[in-house]
């Protein structure tokens, strides 16, 4: 099918922009998180295993089926890319579903059980084993039934040097069967635990004290930073929710009905869908340069080149000495900065902000 021009030049502009943004977002995610002692925490550790999902998508699954699929609209990468794009998109949204459930269950104990143990980091990481054996095992019936199909319009029309790249089942019940519990184990499983554990979280938090939390000032904006954490994650559950549910609904209707197939603007409606789906690479980095002031700082810092940015200071946790120096250092210069251009209020409203501690009562040493 020939698309229109202003059609392929939109769908190239939308395709490369998440492409470029999920792998820089979330690479640039990985490197204030590993580089930085002070930013490996528990959570930030499920974290940077949402980007390392994320950049999967973005360097294999999305250039790879966009190129076939528009481009080309033909599979030339032959039968092993076949298998391992069609793989990888599974297991990465596995690995996303799964940590979003570990990242809710650990704030849930945090929270409603605040006198259990924290969960250390070593526990984190065995969590993130656990999340990718599970994402690798689940969809290994992708990798055994992606091939490359000759379809029979092709073969009619004397192309015998060209094929599709698409998961061959042996009958179509099958093929309904396993999407179907594919869409229940990667999104409908993973949404009733989110809802069930945010919303006692939410309920915990905003509705009334935790049990054994001081009323002091100090414990008020430990408080407010629990909130905005539980905002942001929310947030990333949010956007996880929306950008996935219509490429698996239209999978779900397409192998229940394949006659939809045979509409003209279908393809439309299916790459309205799957870009979607795959815009969720880019999503987490900037939801948490928007709602963390850790990341957004890493990241204003790391952008400093760029003319439009303002000069920041150097982020309290990229300083390597003790945690008061530090702090130390990184308020003279938002404090000089704010003053330099007459915003005293700014200076002090950021001051509380960093000695609230954002990460403190989320995080385990």
């Amino acid at each position: 099918m020939k698309f229109p021009m202003l059609a392929e030049v939109l769908m190239y502009f939308m395709y490369s922009s998440i492409c470029v943004i999920a792998i820089t977002g979330n690479a640039i995610v990985c490197f204030i998180v590993i580089a930085y002692r002070r930013m490996q925490s528990v959570t930030n550790y499920f974290i940077v295993n949402l980007a390392l999902s994320d950049i999967l998508m973005a360097s294999l699954c999305i250039p790879f089926t966009f190129v076939s699929n528009l481009i080309l609209q033909h599979w030339p990468f032959g039968a092993f890319m076949c298998v391992l794009v069609s793989y990888s998109q599974a297991v990465s949204v596995f690995i996303s579903a799964y940590t979003l459930i570990a990242l809710s269950l650990d704030r849930y104990i945090a929270i409603l059980y605040p006198l259990r143990p924290k969960m250390t980091r070593f526990q984190a990481k065995l969590i993130i084993a656990c999340v990718w054996i599970v994402a690798l095992i689940t969809p290994l019936p992708t990798a055994i039934v992606s091939k490359l199909v000759q379809p029979a319009v092709w073969v009619e029309s004397g192309i015998t040097d060209r094929y599709t790249c698409t998961e061959d089942f042996a009958n179509q019940t099958y093929r309904q069967v396993y999407s179907l519990a594919l869409m229940i184990l990667q999104y409908f499983f993973p949404f009733v635990v989110l809802l069930y554990t945010y919303t006692r979280i939410a309920i915990a938090v905003w509705g009334k004290t935790t049990p054994g939390e001081a009323e002091d000032a100090r414990d008020k904006r430990l408080a407010a930073s629990k909130r905005k954490m539980i905002k942001m994650m929310i947030t990333c559950v949010t956007a996880f929710t929306l950008c996935w549910l219509p490429f698996n609904t239209f999978i779900v209707v397409g192998d229940n009905h394949p006659e939809i197939f045979s509409y003209s603007y279908i393809i439309y409606i299916w790459f309205a869908c799957h870009w979607l789906a795959m815009s969720h690479a880019c999503c987490n980095p900037i939801i948490y340069c928007w709602m963390n002031t850790r990341f957004r700082e890493g990241f204003k810092y790391i952008f400093r080149f760029l003319p439009f940015i303002k000069k920041p200071c150097k982020p309290d946790f990229m300083i390597s000495s003790s945690a008061q120096s530090s702090q130390g250092a990184t308020l003279r210069c938002y404090i000089g900065s704010r003053i330099k251009n007459g915003n005293l209020g700014k200076a002090q409203a950021h001051l509380q902000e960093v000695t609230s501690v954002e990460e403190i009562p989320l995080e385990t040493k």
